[in-house]
């Protein structure tokens, strides 16, 4: 493997690892940079529903709101990177750990599954323009993001 695609590896890896570090750090700003214009996510095996194509500034805002009043905890890895030219594919495994205190119904919410980003170059930086979520299974509170977001 020649030096350049090693230092893109990594690049891309790090790009990934931001994704769990900006949103921990609740770091809305530097989160927006890591992503297109429009992105389309997939948390179907999630929460059911349809795919979605947003706006890069509408996802970050609404994650903003939702998530500034938990406390989260995401752990990726490893992530295995696949380039093909200017785009990529990388995969990981997730934990996403959420907690607010004095929730009914109780404070955590465990999420276990695998992440699939869809990558591309856009000029000279590589940006995120599709987010899949593969659920394996999830323990504690389910409604926490419902009762977080007030609805």
């Amino acid at each position: 493997m020649a030096n350049s695609e090693i230092s893109e590896r990594e690049e891309l890896g790090a790009l990934v690892s931001n994704v769990a570090h900006f949103i921990d750090h609740k770091q809305w700003r530097d989160l927006r940079g890591l992503y297109a214009d429009t992105v389309q996510l997939d948390y179907t095996s999630l929460f059911g529903g349809t795919i979605q194509n947003q706006r890069g500034d509408e996802l970050i805002e609404a994650w903003r709101k939702l998530l500034t009043p938990i406390v989260t905890q995401h752990l990726l890895g490893p992530i295995v990177i696949e380039v093909n030219g200017a785009s990529a594919t990388a995969r990981c495994h997730v934990r996403g750990y959420h907690y607010m205190k004095e929730t009914v119904g109780g404070d955590e919410w465990m999420i276990a599954g695998h992440y699939v980003f869809q990558i591309g170059k856009d000029g000279a930086m590589w940006k995120i323009r599709a987010m899949k979520l593969e659920t394996f299974y999830q323990t504690g509170n389910t409604k926490l993001l419902e009762i977080a977001g007030g609805k």
